[in-house]
């Protein structure tokens, strides 16, 4: 009784009781606090009142009393807004209340929800009807399918369907939403075994028929469209029986010429074909489909032809999930229709209808490529099964009459070669013979749709059948064509080749590439060196189609063994060859040996292939020889699969070479990584021998040697194999001794793998090692300044195992304590040089960012005191270090831990001189700001001296703005939330309902046309209303109305319209600079709330891992993706780039004339200070433009003054030529003298 009699008055200015609601439904609310719309006001006020009731009674404000008290409010509140937040509340609170209290009331309530929408039939307040039919439809929803029984349950639904052709957008939208959870979300329907439909399904199919049928496509077409915007979400639960009566109801609709009722029922068939719904049967599917090539648009009307290509790729995608041999009867109509539209002057038509041609040859076609295989073989000579008449209706667009669109039908091509090709290739060579000779044709302008279309046919039926079907034409002898014309068939071999015939290869490529050499030697000793050089890459081009060979082959393990010797006689004695064979190598090893049979021959010719191998990487290549990197990739390669006792003596004999006297430098070296990557294969007492061997060399003075020696140690420690980890476990000691003794002479290009070493070596440290790791500590702090990157990261990554160690077999409480142990270790670098200081804090700032959970207060302040000390250095290099320390800090302590050491730090920061202040000024500023989001403006204001404070308040500033819009954005995110909001900005149309929803308001809001809407559906061309055009008959042919085609003659793009469309060009919606170049801009000047919008979000995007970024970019040896920041983050924030301006020679010179400029600019002299006169133009005098106002009596001296100026002004110009030209007279006088 509160709500109802009139005790809102006293929320409606506070709202102070909403924090006594707990109940989280209601949630959503709390963003009406701040609102100063009165209809937001009166929810707060409703819900606080409502609240304050169920606890003065006691209640606990769960869901079911919210609904109670909502409900009787519901009948006795007064007054629009109240009643419309009353029934917003309980369209809140009813999606939470049990079934069974809807189910038990159901009765009463839909009785109230009646009354309250029959009161309001005709009010003006929307909201009430769309929350009350929301309501209503919840409560229909939760009921069981006996109550559906009853002829007042479907008065009821009845009443509610009534509401789904209203003219309010939003009405109409809960309307349709309410049914569609009727029949789809109801209990019955979503449990185990449901019913096949939903009782109301029926009635809703009647009412659906009889409003189409009413309404038609005439005056009235908006109902008819409400009506199919309903069944795009119902019509695929609807029974068989009711789909065909509205499927036939559609198309006749579709038969009145109303292009935007044609549009919106393709949408509607659309989505039923995309819900594949299980009862639609083939013949159905396939009857609607014959149905819709009597609605096909004209081939120039672009969006009806658009959706009408998209709903028969999908009904012909649903019919091949049914019946695919019905679906093959269909396609050659489908793909003559298509390639009608390829004859369209609209591009976008074009481009569309290939698509949608491609799309069913993958969806449709592909699925079912075996049994078409089938028919097609089977098929008796000269027969033409469906396969046949639509591959030829797409190779007919090889016609001249389509050479605008041969772009398009090459695409189509290559889909069909990609689909079919492996079974139907005999169906496509007369195909690939004119797309050869058509690339032949002079200056063709498809080249790369064409070599993808054959690249296609090659992978998917091999070299073989196309090379049959377009012969190479290259015999390598006296009758070739010099111009090689079938030659671009080899870079396409090269690119698409795979899984394949290797026995292909070995006899049709290998001798044709050994004649074309020797053809190439014959005519370099004729001193004919161009026609040489042709045949000598025509020879490599054959080459390198070797790895695409080589990729999966069909036929490796009876192939190999016809290549394998050529192949190794390449790699020996073909230097020009090395490269292409070693990768068809690695590509064998490496994709194909997945087949034990493919293994096993591969591992055979092993013994073959290494050695030759080892030789080659041993060898001292020439310069500038790029295989040595190859050859070691390829010995790692088939090491893989290589035997385990061939291993084993390459082994040997590598340790026998690498001990000869004989052996070079460069040999040792080679074997050295050579033996590096035989280590995973050997056992452990070669792996014994192999560090003895390189051990010594761990202190040579040759950075070579040393850095190779430690690699092959470091892959010794890292090895995973069995017989490594043994051997790692056993020389544990030996290896920290030998490590620590050659600290002293490690070289700094060694010092990468020296410390990835010890890096394994540590993991297996045990507990009680600590004086190794005291040992290495300084070399390991000292590494982490190194110039390399990679000597860097591993010493930061060195460091943390350290630690890691330290702590290893140490309880909970112990840690922290032996974390404070080690940092005190570390602390010692503090005491050295300044190159020691800046990375003992860098060490720090690693640890501390690892280890901050085992951090002690004591340590803590420690660090910030050590830190304080350290900002006051000199050392440059050092402070950078500490700053970085500090963001660190701040970035990872909380607030309460960190307040304690705010002041030192802040003083530390502000302590500099000018010189240190202006260098690290953004480094610092970055710290302030995390200091002023952390504890606010004004302690840190507190606590810095004046001459800071100008950085502060910007700071503040800046942190205020962008606070405000990310609020802004919030908001806006908000606001687009339909279901919340009432009031809510205009999105662009997306879908049907958004266009029928603008269409609607436009006319509420002007039902003349003649304001804002009207002018928008002027500005828009066809705008919302579905203008059509009438399209006369060829060669002055009058229409028949009567010809059953002529709906294709409605269409909906203006025939008059020269567009840019129609000329080739494409309107980018960018502006053009003064000397033709095309201006880019992130935000445009004339558009201010779009500028708005783009640069918040933008912004907003920067800002969302804006702290882990920064703190990434400060820890030391974490690799960061943050892009570099210009000037370190300029202080400037709205800085404004640089704008070209046009002017000058060549490319840069002013295109058009810029408006406004000076009067005379065209007579101003390039090297003298005057103006000049040219010909056939007027004089350059000042020519004063007539006015009536001079004739005024009373301003005539004003005027005159302006004209006396004039005067004086060419007077002296005339003065200064003269005395210029007596100058000049004076000087030529002088110089006859002298002569």
């Amino acid at each position: 009784q509160s709500v109802g009699g009139g005790s809102l008055g006293s929320f409606k200015t506070g709202f102070s009781a909403w924090s006594d609601c707990t109940n989280a439904t209601f949630n959503k609310v709390e963003r009406y606090w701040q609102s100063n719309s009165a209809q937001a006001q009166e929810v707060c006020a409703v819900l606080a009142a409502v609240t304050e009731v169920i606890k003065s009674q006691g209640g606990k404000e769960t869901e079911t009393e919210y609904f109670a008290a909502l409900m009787t409010a519901l009948e006795t509140v007064e007054g629009d807004e109240s009643l419309s937040a009353v029934t917003y509340l309980l369209a809140l609170v009813m999606k939470k209340v049990p079934s069974a209290v809807l189910q038990s009331r159901f009765s009463d309530i839909s009785k109230s929800l009646m009354n309250v929408l029959a009161a309001n039939i005709n009010t003006t307040t929307h909201s009430i009807l769309r929350w009350t039919l929301v309501c209503l439809g919840i409560v229909l929803q939760h009921q069981e399918a006996v109550v559906w029984n009853d002829a007042s349950t479907l008065q009821l639904y009845h009443g509610l369907l009534n509401f789904t052709t209203n003219d309010k957008p939003r009405v109409r939208k809960a309307a349709h939403h309410a049914v569609c959870a009727i029949l789809r979300g109801s209990p019955f329907m979503i449990r185990e075994n449901p019913p096949p439909h939903h009782p109301a399904a029926n009635a809703t199919a009647k009412f659906c028929i009889q409003q189409m049928e009413e309404c038609g496509g005439g005056g009235e077409a908006k109902q008819t469209m409400y009506i199919l915007g309903l069944l795009q979400n119902i019509l695929h639960i609807l029974p068989l029986a009711s789909v065909k009566s509205i499927c036939e109801t559609i198309l006749k609709v579709m038969t009145l010429g109303n292009v935007l009722v044609s549009s919106v029922s393709m949408r509607t068939l659309h989505a039923f074909f995309r819900a594949q719904p299980k009862h639609l049967t083939p013949e159905l599917n396939a009857q609607i489909i014959s149905a819709l090539y009597d609605y096909q648009p004209g081939q120039n009307d672009v969006q009806p032809t658009q959706a009408w290509l998209t709903l028969m790729e999908e009904a012909h995608v649903n019919l091949a999930s049914m019946n695919d041999q019905l679906l093959l009867s269909h396609l050659p109509r489908m793909f003559n229709a298509c390639m009608e539209c390829l004859l369209s002057e609209k591009t976008a038509v074009v481009s569309s209808a290939a698509e949608t041609m491609k799309n069913v040859l993958k969806k449709c076609v592909e699925p079912c490529a075996d049994k078409i295989a089938l028919s097609v073989n089977n098929a008796p000579s000269g027969s033409q099964t469906p396969i046949h008449k639509t591959f030829g209706c797409v190779e007919s667009g090889l016609q001249y009459k389509y050479h605008a669109a041969w772009g398009r039908v090459i695409q189509v091509l290559a889909v069909f070669f990609e689909v079919l090709g492996k079974q139907c290739h005999k169906l496509m060579k007369k195909c690939l013979a004119s797309l050869a000779d058509l690339r032949g044709s002079h200056r063709f302008p498809h080249t790369q749709e064409l070599d993808r279309a054959v690249g296609m046919a090659l992978r998917s039926m091999g070299p073989r059948i196309v090379l049959e079907a377009v012969p190479l034409q290259i015999k390598g002898d006296e009758s070739d064509d010099i111009n090689f014309p079938r030659s671009w068939l080899l870079p396409v071999i090269r690119d698409h080749v795979r899984d394949t015939e290797l026995s292909f290869f070995v006899k049709y490529f290998l001798p044709l590439a050994a004649q074309l050499r020797i053809r190439a030697l014959e005519l370099q000793q004729e001193k004919k060196s161009v026609l040489s050089k042709a045949y000598d890459t025509l020879q490599h081009q054959i080459w390198s189609a070797l790895p695409g060979f080589c990729t999966r082959p069909t036929d490796l393990a009876q192939s190999f063994k016809g290549i394998a010797r050529i192949l190794g006689s390449a790699i020996t004695d073909r230097p020009d060859l090395r490269n292409m064979v070693l990768l068809a190598l690695r590509t064998l090893l490496s994709k194909s040996t997945d087949k034990e049979e493919n293994k096993q021959e591969l591992a055979r010719f092993a013994k073959n292939y290494l050695p030759i191998l080892f030789n080659i990487y041993t060898t001292e290549p020439s310069e500038g020889d790029p295989t040595v990197l190859p050859v070691l990739a390829t010995v790692k390669s088939y090491l893989t699969i290589a035997p385990t006792q061939l291993v084993c003596e390459l082994h040997d004999k590598a340790t026998q070479k690498m001990a000869a006297p004989d052996t070079s430098t460069y040999a040792q070296n080679g074997i050295r990584s050579l033996m590096a990557a035989m280590v995973p294969y050997v056992d452990q007492a070669r792996l014994a021998n192999t560090y003895n061997i390189t051990a010594p060399l761990l202190e040579s003075k040759d950075i070579t040697v040393q850095k190779r020696a430690y690699r092959l140690l470091e892959e010794l420690v890292s090895c995973d194999s069995e017989s490594c980890q043994l051997f790692v476990e056993s020389h544990l000691v030996q290896l920290q001794t030998q490590l620590l003794g050659s600290i002293s002479a490690s070289k700094s290009p060694a010092r990468a793998p020296r410390l990835k070493c010890l890096i394994h070596v540590v993991k297996r440290l045990p507990s009680d090692r600590e004086d190794f790791l005291k040992a290495i500590l300084p070399e390991v702090i000292l590494c982490t300044k190194e110039i390399a990157v990679r000597t860097r990261l591993a010493a930061f990554t060195l460091l943390v195992e350290m630690g890691q160690a330290w702590l290893r077999c140490r309880t909970a409480q112990d840690r922290k304590v032996a974390m404070e142990e080690f940092m005190l270790l570390v602390f010692a670098g503090l005491g050295g040089s300044n190159h020691m200081m800046s990375a003992t804090v860098l060490a720090l700032t690693r640890l501390m960012y690892e280890f901050k959970d085992l951090m002690t207060a004591s340590l803590r302040s420690q660090l910030v005191e050590s830190i304080c000390l350290v900002l006051s250095s000199k050392a440059k290099d050092v402070v950078k270090s500490a700053l970085s320390f500090v963001k660190v800090l701040v970035m990872m302590t909380d607030t309460v831990t960190l307040a304690q050491h705010v002041r030192p730090l802040v003083e530390s920061l502000v302590s500099w001189g000018e010189d240190y202040q202006r260098k690290y000024r953004f480094k610092t500023k970055r710290i302030f700001e995390r200091l002023v989001k952390k504890f606010g403006y004004e302690m840190i204001a507190g606590m810095v001296p004046d001459s800071h404070q100008k950085v502060l308040v910007n700071i503040r500033k800046t942190l205020a703005r962008t606070k405000k819009k990310k609020q802004l954005k919030e908001a806006a995110d908000q606001e687009e939330d339909e279901e919340e909001e009432e009031l809510m900005p205009r999105k662009a149309a997306q879908s049907i309902d958004e266009v029928l929803e603008d269409l609607d308001s436009d006319l509420e809001e002007e039902p003349a046309g003649k304001g804002a809407a009207g002018k928008r559906a002027q500005k828009g061309g066809r705008g919302q209303g579905g203008a059509a055009w009438l399209q006369e008959g060829h060669q002055e042919e009058p229409l028949d109305f009567l010809d059953p085609r002529a709906s294709k003659r409605i269409i909906a793009t203006n025939p008059g319209a020269k567009g840019r469309t129609e000329r080739g060009e494409s309107d980018t919606g960018f502006r053009m600079a003064a000397d033709g170049r095309i201006i880019i801009t992130e935000e445009e000047e004339e558009d201010q709330g779009k500028k708005g919008k783009q640069k918040l979000k933008r912004k907003s995007h920067d800002d969302e891992d804006e702290d882990m970024e920064d703190l990434m970019e400060d820890v030391p040896g974490l690799k960061t993706n943050k892009r570099k920041r210009d000037l370190e983050d300029s202080d400037e924030e709205d800085q404004s780039p640089r704008k070209y301006k046009a002017g000058g020679k060549g490319i840069h010179r002013p295109l058009h004339q810029q408006a406004g400029g000076h009067y005379g600019e065209e007579y101003k002299a390039k090297k003298a200070g005057g103006d000049i006169k040219k010909k056939g133009q007027p004089d350059p005098y000042a020519y004063v433009q007539l006015n009536p106002q001079y004739l005024n009596k009373r301003k005539r001296e004003k005027r005159q003054g302006q004209f006396k100026g004039m005067v004086r002004a060419a007077q002296r110009g005339a003065e200064k030529g003269r005395a210029q030209n007596t100058m000049r007279r004076k000087m030529k006088t002088n110089k006859k003298h002298k002569k």
